[in-house]
């Protein structure tokens, strides 16, 4: 028998476990998607010593066990094999690997679900000591995604932007961008976000490109597509852990281009979208909701399923990250608000709402307030590393002059936030809207002119509260 990990899947061996994980935790989802995803699993030590004998080319299961047969002393052959083949075999009716009787025959079979009926209880525990699962593992014992501005500048200048158009003329030193994901790659990174401004205006954007496939890094690339070529297109492809995600105002050329205050970005925005469908890139739609297209953004969701295209509409957007609030005078009113959720349930969105609701209601104040550092930070065309999008005046480290892991292991921001708990906002803990609202510290942050991210914004809860009753109304 031959075992592989699929193509479309990424595993990571760490000190203590292992980490499994398909691509999907970074795009949106479809109303009507009823696939099981497979997003995360960790993996005790003894299986991550396992899963790390396979790679993306079949390998055949005597060979596994013959180099496992060096790692575990003293355990039967026979009892090893079977021990090693019984695991890979739940990963393969979970959908993480691929298996066959001969090398040909062990391919990825892209479309299929998970099987409902795996039991983590089923392997020996002879050489599993914990469990397939791993147990209690916190997320920010190690580093997972890196979000990289590769380039601040940018041929738009959409009127809701948080980044200041002043502030838009940088671009990254390619050898400080390979640094940083060398680094961050020996830190077992499995996902890198390439953002901008736009990123396409980059002159080494192939290479990174390239480079981020061959360091087998899943990867997002945040675009407008105005600046798509043939050999973009053609590096994408080759990156089955790649995908897109772009915004579209409208279905309206007009209200599209005085949004982004680029004539003609709505006819290449929408035929950029529509290659990268035909080329079999994955594509998703980002749809921010703000005076301008409050009457018209509808005719995007219908136009992006009509294209089997996930959209994601956000009706609040937040504040440049320089405290002018210079963009909120496009931002929606709670009155306009109001209008945009009443459309949104017609639409069919109170169901995936409350399920996510159910979910965040859970939590309590102990739970961490959100994963800023706890797993990811982000870094600016200039190098200097901060929380998350939007928090770039919360500066956590400067990678012109640290590593990715001195920044990570030893930057006393980072620790500080990383204990933030949700008691920390004691007005949000019992609220009865929690479960409809995020409390985020860079929204609070941006939208105050101290920087101050424990004031809430009463916008904010305004709008949980809305958006509760709308979805009681119509449940």
């Amino acid at each position: 028998m031959y075992y592989k990990i699929r193509d479309d899947v990424l595993f990571r061996k760490y000190q203590g476990h292992g980490y499994i994980a398909d691509n999907s935790e970074y795009g949106y989802r479809m109303l009507n998607d009823v696939h099981r995803h497979l997003e995360e699993k960790y993996v005790s030590a003894s299986g991550a010593v396992m899963l790390s004998m396979l790679s993306k080319l079949p390998r055949s299961i005597e060979d596994v066990v013959q180099e496992l047969s060096h790692i575990f002393i003293g355990v039967e052959y026979e009892t090893l094999k079977r021990d090693t083949r019984g695991f890979f075999d739940l990963f393969v009716d979970e959908g993480y690997l691929s298996c066959g009787e001969t090398i040909e025959t062990c391919k990825d079979q892209f479309g299929e679900t998970a099987s409902e009926s795996s039991d983590c209880d089923q392997i020996q525990d002879s050489i599993v000591t914990n469990d397939c699962i791993g147990g209690e593992i916190s997320p920010n014992e190690f580093l997972r995604s890196i979000h990289i501005e590769i380039a601040d500048a940018c041929n738009e200048r959409c009127i809701h932007c948080y980044i200041p158009n002043e502030y838009k003329n940088h671009m990254i030193d390619s050898a400080l961008f390979y640094r940083i994901i060398e680094e961050g790659r020996r830190m077992n990174i499995i996902h890198v976000t390439l953002s901008g401004g736009e990123p396409l205006l980059h002159k080494d954007i192939l290479g990174f490109l390239k480079k981020c496939r061959k360091l087998e890094l899943s990867v997002n690339v945040l675009s407008n597509l105005t600046l798509l070529t043939d050999d973009i297109i053609s590096e994408m492809k080759k990156n089955v852990l790649l995908s897109v995600q772009t915004s579209l105002y409208s279905m309206d050329a007009i209200v599209h281009d005085s949004i982004t205050k680029l004539n003609g970005s709505f006819k290449k925005t929408k035929a950029g979208i529509l290659r990268l469908c035909d080329e079999g890139i994955p594509v998703q739609i980002s749809c921010p909701v703000i005076k301008q297209n409050k009457d018209c953004y509808v005719d995007v969701l219908h136009w992006g399923w009509a294209h089997n295209i996930a959209v994601v509409t956000e009706p609040m957007i937040f504040a440049a990250y320089d405290h002018s609030g210079c963009n909120l005078e496009n931002r929606l009113s709670i009155e306009e608000i109001d209008d945009v959720l009443t459309v949104q349930m017609q639409e069919g969105y109170a169901e995936s709402i409350r399920k996510t609701a159910k979910e965040k209601e859970k939590l309590t104040g102990n739970d961490p307030i959100c994963s800023v550092c706890r797993y990811s930070f982000c870094v600016t065309a200039n190098g200097k590393a901060f929380p998350c999008a939007g928090w770039q005046n919360n500066v956590i480290g400067d990678l012109n002059y640290q590593t990715v892991q001195d920044i990570w292991e030893t930057s006393e921001k980072i620790h500080e936030l990383r204990q933030i708990r949700r008691s920390c906002f004691s007005k949000c803990v019992n609220c009865k809207d929690r479960g409809y609202c995020t409390v985020c510290m860079m929204w609070n942050s941006n939208e105050n002119s101290d920087g101050n991210p424990f004031r809430i914004n009463e916008y904010r809860c305004n709008v949980a509260a809305i958006t509760h009753s709308k979805v009681d109304r119509t449940l």
